[in-house]
C-alpha cells in the first residue's frame, strides 16, 4: 500500500509517494510558466496547471505500481492564494490569478477603508493585500460583472483539483485562512465580514481540518491514470505550514527557514497573536495543519532571486565552470564567500520589501565599498544582507511575545554549510537541516495516511521518520559582531526611507 502527497506551486508540481512505513517510493515533476498579459497582471489557466497534476500522478501510479505496490490515498499542498471562479459544473470562469498580480488593488484599497486594518486582521489574522481570494471575487464583481454572475464557487487548487478529481470543493483551515474571508480563531467563513463585502458566504467551500477525507477519485479519472482502485482523496493543506510540518515542525515554537527564490520564516503558535506592531509587520497568521495550532509567517522575496541576479550579472565565470563541469553556479559562488564577517551593508531589496518594512518601493543597495573589496566578499555581503532581514523577524517577531526556538533550514539555500552557518550566527538559533527532501509533498503523503487510518495523527509519522541531518550553533565572536552590525542595517534602511530613495510604506500596492 502507498499514499501520495502532491505539491502543487506557482511554477510547477510535485508529488511523492511513500509507503505505509515511509519508506519513499517515487518522486515526478512538472513545470508550467505563468502569463503575464500586461503590466502588474500574473496569470496561469487552471486547466494547465491540472495537466501538470494528472501528468505527475499518472507518473507516480506508473511507478509505484511497478514496484508492486497501489496508492490508496492522495493529499495536496498548495500554494495558498491562487484562487479562481468556477460555475456549477465546476468549468473555470476566468484565469487562475497569481498571488504577485496587483489588479485588485483598488478593492483592497477599498475593503482597508471600509472595515478598517484592524478590522480585517482581528478577524483573519491577515494584513489586507490584494492577492487574497476574497479580494479577488470583489475586483470580479466589480470589474467583470458578466463574469462575477455565473460564478458558483470560488476555489483555490486544493478545493479546485480535488473537485475535478471527484471530491466535492471542500478546503482545509489552513488554505481558508489564506482567503481573508475565515475567522481564524472561531474556525469558520465569518459572516460579519463577508456581509460587509456583500458576498454570499456559500461561494467559499466547506472547511474541514487537514488529514480529513473529503472523497473518492472519480472511476474514470483513476482508469484514466492508472490506479488500480480509486484512491481516497484528503485535505491537505497551504504549502508554506505544509513544508514546515514535513520538516518536523509540531509544537509551538518550531520554527523554520525555506530559502528559495524568496525566503520564508513559519512560526507555530499556540494561538494568534494579534496585537498592532505585528500588523504594522505585515505578518499573517493562520489555522496550522497540525492539531488546534496557528502559524506566523515572514517572507522576503531578496532571498535567492537577488544571488541569483549576482550569477547572472557578475558570476560570469562560475556559470561557464558550472556548465563545464556539471556543477551548480550557485554553489560555486557560495563556496567563494570570505569566511569572516564583513563591515559591508547590502540591502535585498532589489523588487521591494515583504516583511517587516513592507515598502515595495525599497530597492537594493550596497554600502561600504572600497578599493579593497573582493569579489568574496561581495558574496558574503549578499547573503549577509538577506540574512539581516531574516534576524530582523526573529528579533521583532520575539519582541511581541510569539517565541521562537531552533529553526529548521530547507530548500535551495539549505544546501550550503556557509549560509547557515551565517543563519545560527547572525539569529543567536541553533539552525538545523533533515533528512526529508521535499517536505511539503512528504506532509501531504502523510495527510493522506491520517486520513485512511494508516496513521493516528500526523505527528505520528513526522516523530518516527523527520531526523536531523545537520546542526549549526552560533559562533560567539560573530554573533557579538552581526550584533553590532544589525543596527546599522535597520538605520541604512531608515535613512534611505527619509530620503526618499526607499518611501515610506503603503502595506501593499
Amino acid at each position: 500500500m502507498a499514499l501520495m502527497g502532491v505539491d502543487v506551486g506557482t511554477s510547477a508540481t510535485k508529488g511523492l509517494v511513500i509507503s505505509d512505513d515511509g519508506a519513499s517510493l517515487a518522486l515526478a515533476r512538472r513545470s508550467y510558466s505563468v502569463a503575464f498579459p500586461a503590466a502588474g497582471l500574473a496569470e496561469i489557466d487552471p486547466r494547465t496547471v491540472w495537466a501538470a497534476v494528472r501528468d505527475v500522478m499518472q507518473e507516480l501510479a506508473a511507478r509505484t505500481r511497478d514496484q508492486g505496490h497501489a496508492v490508496r490515498a492522495i493529499a495536496l499542498c498548495v500554494s495558498g492564494n491562487e484562487s479562481t471562479p468556477v460555475d456549477r459544473s465546476g468549468h473555470p470562469l476566468y484565469p487562475t490569478v497569481m498571488g504577485t498580480d496587483s489588479r485588485s488593488a483598488d478593492v483592497a484599497a477599498w475593503w482597508e477603508r471600509t472595515v478598517g486594518r484592524w478590522g480585517v486582521y482581528s478577524v483573519t489574522g491577515i494584513p489586507v493585500h490584494p492577492m487574497h481570494p476574497l479580494v479577488r471575487l470583489m475586483w470580479l464583481r466589480d470589474h467583470e460583472p458578466a463574469v462575477f454572475r455565473r460564478v458558483d464557487k470560488m476555489l483555490c487548487w486544493e478545493e479546485l483539483f480535488g473537485y475535478w478529481m471527484g471530491a466535492g470543493p471542500v478546503t482545509d483551515l489552513s488554505i481558508a485562512s489564506c482567503t481573508m474571508a475565515f475567522d481564524i480563531r472561531d474556525r469558520r467563513w465569518s459572516a460579519d465580514l463577508l456581509a460587509v463585502a456583500g458576498i454570499d458566504p456559500a461561494v467559499f467551500p466547506r472547511a474541514v481540518s487537514s488529514g480529513t477525507p473529503v472523497g473518492s477519485m472519480s472511476a474514470v479519472l483513476a482508469g484514466e491514470l492508472g490506479f488500480a482502485v480509486p484512491p481516497v482523496i484528503v485535505a491537505g493543506g497551504f504549502d508554506q505550514p505544509m513544508a514546515a510540518l514535513g520538516a518536523g515542525q509540531l509544537a509551538p515554537g518550531d520554527a523554520g527557514v525555506g530559502t528559495g527564490s524568496w525566503e520564508a520564516l513559519l512560526v507555530v503558535c499556540p494561538q494568534p497573536r494579534l496585537v498592532p506592531e505585528l500588523l504594522d509587520a505585515g505578518y499573517p497568521f493562520g489555522c496550522y495543519v497540525a492539531g488546534d495550532l496557528y502559524y506566523t509567517a515572514a517572507n522576503n522575496p531578496g532571498a535567492g532571486s537577488v544571488l541569483q541576479w549576482f550569477r547572472d550579472a557578475l558570476g560570469g565565470q562560475e556559470v561557464a565552470l558550472a556548465t563545464r563541469t556539471g556543477q551548480d553556479a550557485f554553489d560555486l559562488l557560495v563556496a567563494q564567500a570570505t569566511s569572516s564577517p564583513t563591515s559591508l551593508l547590502v540591502l535585498p531589496h532589489f523588487e521591494g520589501s515583504y516583511n517587516p518594512w513592507m515598502n515595495p518601493r525599497s530597492r537594493g543597495v550596497f554600502a561600504g565599498l572600497s578599493l579593497r573589496t573582493t569579489k568574496a566578499d561581495l558574496i558574503k555581503a549578499v547573503l549577509e544582507g538577506i540574512t539581516y532581514e531574516l534576524r530582523e523577524n526573529v528579533r521583532r517577531l520575539e519582541a511581541a511575545g510569539v517565541e521562537i526556538g531552533e529553526l529548521v533550514a530547507t530548500g535551495g539555500g539549505a544546501r550550503s554549510d556557509t549560509w547557515l552557518q551565517l543563519k545560527a550566527d547572525m539569529t543567536g538559533k541553533v539552525i538545523k537541516t533533515v533528512n526529508v527532501e521535499e517536505a511539503g509533498c512528504f506532509a501531504a503523503a502523510c495527510m493522506a495516511g491520517v486520513g485512511t487510518g494508516v496513521y493516528p495523527d500526523v505527528a505520528a509519522p513526522v516523530r518516527e521518520l523527520v531526523r536531523p541531518r545537520k546542526v549549526f550553533l552560533p559562533r560567539p565572536d560573530h554573533q557579538e559582531f552581526y550584533e553590532a552590525m544589525a543596527p546599522k542595517y535597520r538605520r541604512l534602511y531608515e535613512a534611505l526611507a527619509a530620503l526618499g530613495d526607499a518611501p515610506q510604506p503603503a502595506t501593499w500596492s
